[in-house]
């Protein structure tokens, strides 16, 4: 909105002259009218969705801005919407105080969020919590600018990179919305990361519900074309259910759910901690498991850790950091003609075998550790098997693995722990072991979410090396074993035809 510049002169207590023609006032009052469009933006889709929220608050004549947020997507854009409600197990204070605290919003929805910074906007938008009406339910709250890339579990999957403002404002007592709008929409804000996503007014309005909170989810967003069909991620992205408001719904609840698991298995010896200690170790070190596997596959590697040697269907990486040792790792993406379902279910049983065949060789490992939520979604194992036994004393090698799926992703992400390093973390409560991910993250291909024929499968796993073997021998044998695991998942799915590796 073009406004009229409006001078002022200002003194400062010490007698010195401020400068003139600073409109100050004028800048925060546009800034301010910005989000209260946007608030009312959210408010009148939730109105029109036909959900619990039934009118539009009355702001004032903030219209033509409201217009602002309807024009068309710049060329090469279109926009992405959805809205769903939902119920999720955590008091009104607990999801706000989740949403507006930026470390805890990246936690509680890792899956999606992939990096984050955040900081208190400067300038004219720094004195905009502080210096709206007094009334309680007309300020805006934990006012800030948040950087946020979006990670869908797959290596060809270019990250959704966004700057929004974020703000918390207080609809009536016991519901609040938090909201979202693009840094592109102030005039007197620079964002200091690279975008190629908008964030159209989004957010959250959560309800109070006893011990629960009723929410009503709203993504809308500006986001790049996805127009070459036979792209391995087009039919993912143009069902509009990979970043959709259902699938962030599903995700928050998982957090809470996997807090409250519960042990169907716990054969440990007499010395290790309680069992609610022994659960937030698991926990702890799962978390750290998925977080690894999940910067393994991204669009772009950290290069200051791992090399690129190969990228061709198969992305081959020596990691930098490894004293002493020729670790790699090896990512690929593949196609299989099955349930995403049916794929997870067949995955955590196999994962162990398809990538440490010496442990299978020998008798069954023990499950000594179950921990799993009531509803199934998420299910923490640890497998020990003997592999050294004298007249005094017993070595166990172990596997930790977590299997966890929401309304449209699943992993299936594994590690070998020593024994030392189980006693460590089980035993003291330390949780500085070396994990090794192998894993499996599935998606569906297509539009019909969960109930779609065919899965995109990510697999990424690392191996040791001997140290004299050449480059090219090295992306050999890694390409090797990954056509030995595609294969062995093919063979469970398909009869004379192969899953398609990408």
């Amino acid at each position: 909105m073009d406004m009229e510049p409006v001078f002022y002169e200002a003194s400062s207590s010490n007698g010195i002259e401020e400068p003139k023609g600073v409109p100050k006032f004028l800048e925060m009052q546009e800034c301010y009218n910005i989000c209260m469009a946007a608030y009312k933006e959210v408010m009148a889709m939730a109105v029109k969705a036909n959900t619990w929220v039934v009118e539009v608050p009355l702001l004032g004549s903030i219209e033509e801005l409201q217009q602002m947020f309807r024009a068309p997507p710049s060329p090469g854009m279109e926009i992405e919407y959805s809205i769903e409600s939902g119920v999720v197990p955590f008091k009104l204070e607990t999801v706000v105080a989740a949403m507006t605290n930026v470390d805890e919003w990246a936690s509680a929805l890792s899956n999606i969020v992939h990096h984050r910074t955040d900081e208190v906007p400067s300038g004219v938008m720094s004195n905009l919590a502080c210096n709206t009406p007094p009334h309680t339910r007309d300020n805006f709250k934990g006012v800030k600018t948040i950087n946020a890339e979006l990670l869908l579990p797959m290596p060809c999957m270019p990250t959704r990179k966004f700057s929004f403002v974020r703000f918390l404002r207080q609809v009536i007592p016991d519901v609040w919305a938090v909201v979202d709008v693009s840094t592109d929409y102030f005039p007197h804000i620079d964002s200091t990361l690279k975008v190629n996503c908008k964030r159209r007014p989004s957010g959250v309005i959560i309800r109070r519900r006893d011990d629960h909170s009723e929410v009503i989810w709203i993504e809308n967003m500006e986001v790049q074309k996805c127009n070459v069909q036979d792209s391995i991620y087009s039919g993912v992205i143009n069902s509009n259910l990979a970043f959709g408001a259902k699938r962030w719904i599903s995700t928050l609840s998982t957090k809470e759910k996997r807090i409250e698991s519960r042990f169907v298995t716990l054969r440990l010896p007499n010395n290790f901690s309680q069992a609610f200690s022994v659960r937030v170790a698991l926990l702890t070190l799962t978390r750290r498991l998925k977080k690894a596997y999940l910067n393994y596959i991204t669009e772009h590697p950290d290069e200051t850790k791992w090399d690129l040697l190969s990228d061709t269907g198969v992305q081959i990486l020596k990691d930098t950091d490894a004293e002493g040792k020729d670790n790699y790792m090896a990512v690929t993406t593949f196609r299989v003609k099955a349930t995403p379902s049916t794929v997870f279910n067949f995955l955590v049983k196999r994962t162990r075998e398809l990538q440490w065949s010496h442990l299978e060789e020998m008798e069954e490992p023990e499950e000594v550790i179950t921990l799993v939520t009531d509803d199934d979604s998420n299910c923490i194992t640890l497998h020990a098997k003997s592999v050294m036994q004298t007249e005094s004393a017993e070595n166990f090698e172990y596997v930790l693995q977590e299997a966890s799926r929401d309304e449209f992703c699943s992993f299936i992400i594994a590690s070998p722990i020593s024994q030392s390093e189980v006693n460590s973390a089980l035993g003291l409560g330390r949780s500085s072991c070396a994990l090794r991910p192998f894993g499996f993250s599935i998606i569906p291909d297509g539009s019909r979410g969960l109930l779609s024929g065919t899965s995109l499968v990510t697999m990424a796993f690392q191996r040791e090396l001997d140290a004299d073997l050449e480059t090219s021998e090295v992306i050999e044998g890694m390409s090797n074993h990954v056509s030995d695991i595609v294969g062995a998942i093919n063979e469970a799915f398909t009869v004379g035809e192969e899953a398609t590796e990408l």
